[in-house]
């Protein structure tokens, strides 16, 4: 936005997107190995299946391409243009994160954020921003996975990951338009963002006596329209809730009220202070006391609501912001959802529950077979003060990403090749693995310990390869011969 306007593209847009898409060719060219790469796909098995075509998984995936793994692939279940939330559940105008964010770059400065914003905005542009719009985050994802072609498989589901034998490949088990198939993959990474270390939270029984069409969650898809002169309420004090709140009353709601529990909105944002290299690139350094005491206090403190969206919801007389508000019940009374606070009754037509997501590998089908040898930080950490928050039920991970064994002296060879780079990594590895300002952090680390593993793994033939090459350099003695000269000339050589 500029002076509240939408931005405008510059007629040369075109042109310049072009000149910037030559620019990443170039860098690709220049500043990456020259030789071929030194992993590929083997028998229909690919050395990594990539799950999620997101943020994080096409950064990955471009990593681990730079870093000389090929033939990777990356699947998502939604359609091509609607990967990650940007395009759907994310009703903000701008990211929450300042727009200048560092980005993984892998050497290739061209295909960042701010290239292709100025490249399509100005500079002037840029200058104008302190968020990145969120459908110009969209459009530059989309242009970052065509401008690198990395190979995204779209429409194709994840159901089940098999358990392979030690030194198997995994069997994933997909849907998808062409039906059932099964991918095979030496590792894989679950890049699937917010809810894919779990699902998303309800509180329970808050809910559960209402029509499923009179309440939705906010991560799911709402009609918003339909809304129109209704009384809306939401529960919850988040970014996501005001965003909603906003949605619905520029969508002719009558009202939209927000309940929060919290006696007032937080202050402080914990989140803008780990934006530094210390935090992002070292975090995994901290010991368990420390990583269970940095979590127990950003889930205690939380953030508040960013000013933008606060002020969107605040553009509309008809929009209300109660807290020390929470819902103690709620039940459906004819046309009218009736929920009671300590405050009161309130009654609306239709309630969204901006509550979050909550970490439970049990509640993803697609590790069934796995689940119950993961190791938890219940597994492996004994809080000093309980467990408010539901930390212990986040995966304990290795220092790069993987999913460990519930007994602390057995190696897993199945769960050390699965990577669980999303919300679940948080407790282990940090804001790394789905937030914009920590895949700066987390990718590298993801990568590098993936292409580690794959040396390690691979050592032997590497070291018989290596022993084994005889390959001649094409070394001549002599002179160097003049152009045009057939004499090869120099001096004589005498063999002692």
């Amino acid at each position: 936005m500029i002076g509240g306007q939408p931005l405008v593209p510059l007629p040369d847009a075109d042109r310049r997107l072009a000149r910037l898409q030559a620019l990443v060719e170039r860098q690709l060219e220049t500043t990456g190995y020259s030789c071929a790469p030194w992993v590929t796909a083997t028998d229909g098995v690919v050395p990594v299946l990539v799950v999620g075509a997101g943020q994080s998984g096409l950064a990955v995936a471009f990593g681990l391409r730079r870093t000389g793994v090929a033939g990777v692939l990356v699947i998502d279940g939604q359609p091509e243009g609607s990967a990650g939330p940007w395009a759907t559940f994310a009703r903000m105008h701008t990211l929450r994160t300042p727009k200048d964010v560092a980005w993984p770059t892998w050497g290739v400065s061209a295909a960042t954020p701010r290239e292709w914003f100025e490249a399509r905005y100005g500079t002037s542009g840029w200058e104008s921003i302190e968020y990145y719009p969120t459908e110009d985050w969209h459009a530059f994802l989309e242009w970052y996975r065509a401008t690198l072609h990395l190979p995204v498989r779209f429409g194709t589901r994840v159901e089940r990951i098999e358990r392979p034998a030690d030194g198997e490949p995994f069997a994933v088990h997909t849907s998808g338009p062409g039906g059932v198939e099964v991918l095979r993959a030496r590792r894989v990474v679950l890049a699937t963002g917010l809810e894919g270390a779990g699902g998303r939270s309800v509180p329970d029984g808050i809910f559960a006596s209402l029509d499923r069409d009179r309440w939705a969650h906010t991560h799911d898809a709402i009609d918003f329209a339909a809304l129109a002169g209704k009384r809306v309420g939401v529960l919850g004090g988040g970014t996501s809730a005001f965003d909603n709140a906003a949605t619905a009353l520029e969508n002719g709601a009558a009202t939209a009220t927000i309940h929060m529990r919290r006696p007032a909105m937080p202050t402080v944002s914990p989140y803008r202070w780990m934006e530094f290299p210390g935090i992002l690139e070292h975090y995994w350094s901290f010991s368990d006391e420390q990583k269970w005491a940095f979590n127990a206090h950003l889930s205690a403190v939380d953030q508040p609501a960013t000013q933008g969206a606060v002020w969107r919801a605040y553009a509309f007389d008809t929009f209300t912001f109660r807290c020390s508000s929470p819902w103690t019940a709620v039940t459906q009374d004819g046309g009218a959802v009736v929920v009671t606070t300590p405050q009161g009754t309130h009654e609306y037509d239709f309630v969204i529950a901006a509550t979050g997501v909550r970490v439970d590998l049990g509640l993803r089908p697609e590790l069934a077979e796995l689940v119950d040898d993961v190791a938890t930080w219940g597994d492996r950490f004994e809080p000093p003060s309980g467990d408010p928050a539901g930390l212990a039920r986040y995966p304990y991970l290795d220092d790069h990403f993987a999913l460990q064994h519930r007994d602390p002296e057995r190696h897993d060879d199945a769960l050390a090749r699965l990577y669980l780079f999303n919300h679940g990594a948080r407790m282990s590895l940090g804001m790394l693995s789905h937030q914009i300002s920590g895949l700066v952090g987390g990718a590298p680390r993801l990568v590098d310990g993936i292409a580690r593993d794959i040396f390690v793994e691979t050592s032997s033939d590497v070291l018989n390869a290596f022993l084994a090459f005889d390959v001649p350099a094409g070394v001549t003695l002599g002179r160097r011969a003049e152009p045009g000269d057939r004499r090869l000339g120099g001096a004589q050589v005498v063999h002692a």
